[in-house]
């Protein structure tokens, strides 16, 4: 205890120790900030719009969602869009899969003139890791959608109806009886 009263009984210590506090913390946040900054972007550039392709099935469908009733809110007589897409199943991931089999007969006499043949079969599968505990990951599919609803303020027009069902069925390639227009109050 006598080494910090003596070290704080200067005042010049004291607001050096402070200084030193303080250069610490600002260090930590200026890391922070750095670090935040070389997150790698996993997006990828389709046709002039950045897509994530590090996103949950949550955020997928949100963005599906949005993207849908940005473009269906711009067709005429369509008026404000709200969409609702189910998907049927999760993310599937398709990694690299090291297969071994291996196969062997063995043919077999007895002294009483008994044959018999043996048949081995064997196999083994290991998935290929790339570092550490990570696979070789060789393509990723989208979740499959297993249903849409659009609310519209349109909705309720047969013409307009038909034309907002063609238009999801184009660009989702969801099926038209699992697609469902709906008038907006």
């Amino acid at each position: 205890m006598s080494i910090f009263r003596n070290i704080f009984k200067d005042k010049k210590n004291y607001y050096n120790i402070l200084f030193v506090i303080f250069l610490g913390i600002m260090l930590l946040i200026i890391s922070g900030i750095f670090d935040s900054n070389k997150k790698e972007d996993k997006s990828i550039d389709y046709k002039g719009q950045s897509l994530n392709t590090d996103i949950t099935e949550d955020s997928y469908e949100k963005q599906l969602e949005k993207r849908l009733e940005e473009i269906l809110s711009k067709v005429q007589g369509v008026g404000n869009v709200d969409v609702m897409i189910v998907l049927e199943s999760g993310k599937e991931i398709v990694t690299k899969d090291d297969n071994i089999k291996e196969n062997g007969t063995t043919n077999e006499e007895a002294l009483n003139g008994d044959k018999r043949q043996i048949t081995t079969d064997k196999s083994q599968s290991s998935t290929v890791k790339i570092s550490g505990d990570e696979p070789l990951v060789l393509k990723e599919l989208s979740p499959k959608i297993s249903g849409v609803l659009i609310v519209a303020q349109g909705g309720g027009n047969v013409e307009i109806k038909n034309t907002l069902i063609e238009a999801t069925n184009a660009l989702l390639g969801v099926e038209m009886h699992k697609i469902e227009v709906l008038e907006m109050k």
